[in-house]
């Protein structure tokens, strides 16, 4: 298969256009059977010589790209054009898969949770027949749990499987960390319908926390479903760079990303259903103030027409010179509000 940007011009010199400042290295992990090994590279020089060992895989994990002519010179190493280092280098976080002679080239965003903050960045992997390089944009731990496992020799035999099964494993890992993430999010939106439902309870920041939570939907949306589209294509590659036995392990990912889509979807009509129920719960709230103000005023209706009467300034009016008119009025009144509250009450409308 032909290099598809070979005829593509570069016009700059590309350069990292993300967030994070963390310095650029690199790691080395050679790994088979009956060996491995760990070190800090400081040529590219090194990589070169251990990826030609046919007889262990090797592992490049690379930890910021603030050093934009390294990543360059990483990618030209193993046979990718200078555009694919500027693919890398510009984060803007859409996935891409493109397969060649000898390497599958991925590009794609990743999200995580540092703490209580969720970040995302960027992780490109090249896949060779017996060589990974992974490219992130931070220095966090994402795949420590891999890497420990491969020291250790102990999830499914990975010092017996090929690159192809580390490319799943790491794939596997981002795809788990975007399941967290909707678990989350599904989880805010269930405590926020359980306030809802609670009208006893005024919470007034309910429809910020929705409008964030709407927020975060739509990111996790935008990243994930691209997604689809790339992902099987790693079904169909060529069977030298992914072999038969392993085509399973990433069948299942496609299947865990559905699962993650489908969930993520629910949550969309969740959100819309909590906007609705928001503004039903605002009508109630409404309807019930507006029921107690005409219950004051009912009560009070006959109060003022009294009042009113007894305000008029006639000369001939026999209560004036009564006695006892004041109090008389007095206990009418009472008598009256008092007689309109046991009759609402007793309708059931107060």
């Amino acid at each position: 298969m032909s290099h598809r940007k070979k005829n593509r011009q570069l016009s700059e010199i590309p350069v990292y256009t993300g967030q994070f400042n963390t310095p650029s290295r690199i790691q080395l992990i050679n790994y088979s059977a009956t060996h491995y090994s760990e070190k800090a590279i400081n040529s590219l020089s090194e990589i070169q010589s251990e990826i030609q060992n046919k007889e262990a895989i090797s592992w490049v994990r690379v930890f910021g790209m603030t050093d934009s002519n390294l990543i360059i010179d990483l990618v030209k190493s193993v046979g990718l054009h200078v555009l694919d280092a500027k693919d890398i280098l510009t984060t803007q976080h859409i996935i891409s898969l493109e397969e060649y002679d000898t390497n599958i080239f991925i590009v794609l965003p990743i999200t995580y949770s540092e703490g209580n903050k969720k970040k995302s960045e960027q992780l490109a992997l090249i896949l060779g027949e017996n060589y990974l390089i992974s490219i992130q944009e931070s220095d966090y731990p994402l795949f420590d749990d891999i890497f420990s496992a491969i020291k250790n020799d102990i999830y499914l035999k990975f010092n017996n499987r090929k690159s192809d099964f580390l490319m799943a494993s790491i794939l596997n890992e981002v795809i788990a960390n975007y399941a967290d993430e909707v678990i989350k999010l599904e989880d805010e939106l269930e405590d926020i319908e359980d306030q809802l439902l609670d009208i006893k309870h005024i919470h007034t920041d309910l429809m910020i926390r929705i409008q964030e939570n709407r927020r975060e939907m739509i990111r996790l949306r935008k990243l994930l479903f691209p997604f689809k589209e790339h992902l099987v294509k790693l079904l169909r590659v060529d069977p030298g760079l992914i072999c038969q036995r392993e085509v399973a392990f990433f069948k299942d990912i496609y299947d865990q990303l559905l699962y993650v889509l489908q969930n993520l979807e629910s949550c969309r009509e969740i959100l819309s259903s909590l906007v609705d129920l928001y503004l039903n719960n605002n009508d109630v709230k409404m309807n019930v103030v507006m029921k107690q103000l005409t219950l004051v005023a009912t009560i009070f209706i006959p109060l003022t027409f009294l009042v009113g009467v007894w305000g008029m300034n006639f000369k001939f009016m026999p209560e004036l010179d009564w006695r006892y008119g004041y109090l008389f009025a007095w206990i009418l009144m009472l008598g009256i509000g008092v007689f309109v509250g046991w009759y609402l009450k007793k309708k059931n409308w107060m």
